[in-house]
């Protein structure tokens, strides 16, 4: 009997997905004196200086987060993997260029693909994840989006991919609408990579 590959290609979210959850977006809402919804639409309304400061503001938690930054268990084991299987590999994340570069840096980890918050369009808005699948040339129904916030998988099912809600631990479950729900990069490794 033939097997082949669940996926060709795989992108990931960043903090909370392929790092633990870092970034405390209440601390950034109270400093930025912001009511609760989507940070990024949020700050698109401010006026121009008052959204540099914002930016400003968030970047200078990225920066502390760096610092503080743990990847989760098994995270480069499974992106090695994933290249030792041919599957693409992309990240979209709404953090900045220089973050996504600080983690390839630190890691020593290459993707495919990168889109950030300085592309035209944020997750959810599927963009920067059809940006992707069209570069890779790829059907959306064989590429997998990973991540641990519900704008990473309305991004994703907008887009025409499947979807991962990784879970962490003691944080709210958005997994609802995912096709498919983990809570560790062993799981997630064997929804990638199992043959079917």
């Amino acid at each position: 009997m033939q097997t082949h590959m669940p996926f060709d290609a795989v992108i990931f979210d960043l903090d909370g997905t392929l790092t633990r959850p870092v970034l405390d977006f209440r601390a950034i809402r109270r400093e930025l004196d912001l009511p609760e919804g989507d940070l990024a639409e949020l700050i698109a309304r401010l006026a121009p200086a008052e959204r540099r400061r914002a930016w400003a503001v968030i970047e200078a938690h990225e920066a502390r987060a760096l610092e503080n930054r743990e990847l989760q268990e098994g995270c480069l084991d499974l992106l090695r993997a994933c290249r030792r299987h041919g599957l693409k590999v992309g990240l979209v994340t709404r953090n900045s260029r220089r973050s996504a570069d600080d983690f390839c840096r630190a890691y020593a980890v290459r993707f495919d693909g990168v889109v950030t918050r300085e592309f035209p369009r944020l997750k959810p808005h599927p963009a920067p994840v059809r940006h992707l699948i069209e570069q890779w040339r790829l059907d959306p129904g064989r590429v997998l989006m990973v991540g641990d916030y519900r704008h990473d998988i309305e991004s994703g099912r907008a887009a025409g991919t499947q979807t991962c809600f990784f879970q962490n631990p003691g944080l709210p479950s958005y997994g609802r609408r995912a096709d498919f729900v983990v809570s560790s990069m062993r799981e997630l490794g064997r929804l990638l990579l199992d043959p079917v």
